[in-house]
């Protein structure tokens, strides 16, 4: 009889475990201010070549901020990584759920990205498809 009180204790818990946690990621963690978070239909599929791309480098007052523009990218390379690699120098760390920008041209350590001047995007930068006419900011912090 106890060790069918404790069995059934064991299960009650997990089962109040698993429902926090679906509770946690499906409700709590959900930002609906932000498009980026949505399913934005166009960005869910990499693009074969995107246009007019513009990048911003701010150094943050380490060095000169740097503008590049009119950026065209192709082969399905058309990630906000992507953009960064054709125009800068930089050093990564592979991690199995996506690069770490360590290095921009130099300036090491704290960088993060924006799409559009919207909140920066939850994904790493080599997961982010563009799409014509954007404008990515990175920022070093």
């Amino acid at each position: 009889m106890e060790k069918r009180i404790k069995y059934i204790l064991l299960v009650l818990i997990g089962i109040s475990c698993f429902s926090l946690l679906f509770f946690f990621n499906t409700i709590l963690l959900q930002n609906p201010e932000s498009p980026i978070n949505q399913n934005n239909g166009e960005r869910d599929v990499k693009q074969y070549c995107v246009e007019n791309i513009t990048l911003i480098i701010d150094y943050s007052g380490v060095k000169t901020n740097e503008k590049f523009e009119n950026i065209n990218l192709t082969n399905y390379e058309t990630t906000a990584y992507h953009l960064l690699l054709n125009c800068c120098e930089i050093v990564i760390i592979d991690y199995d759920r996506g690069v770490y920008i360590k290095e921009i041209n130099g300036v090491g350590v704290g960088w993060i990205y924006t799409i559009n001047n919207d909140v920066p995007p939850s994904m790493p930068s080599n997961y982010f498809n563009l799409l014509d006419n954007d404008t990515v900011k990175w920022t070093h912090v």
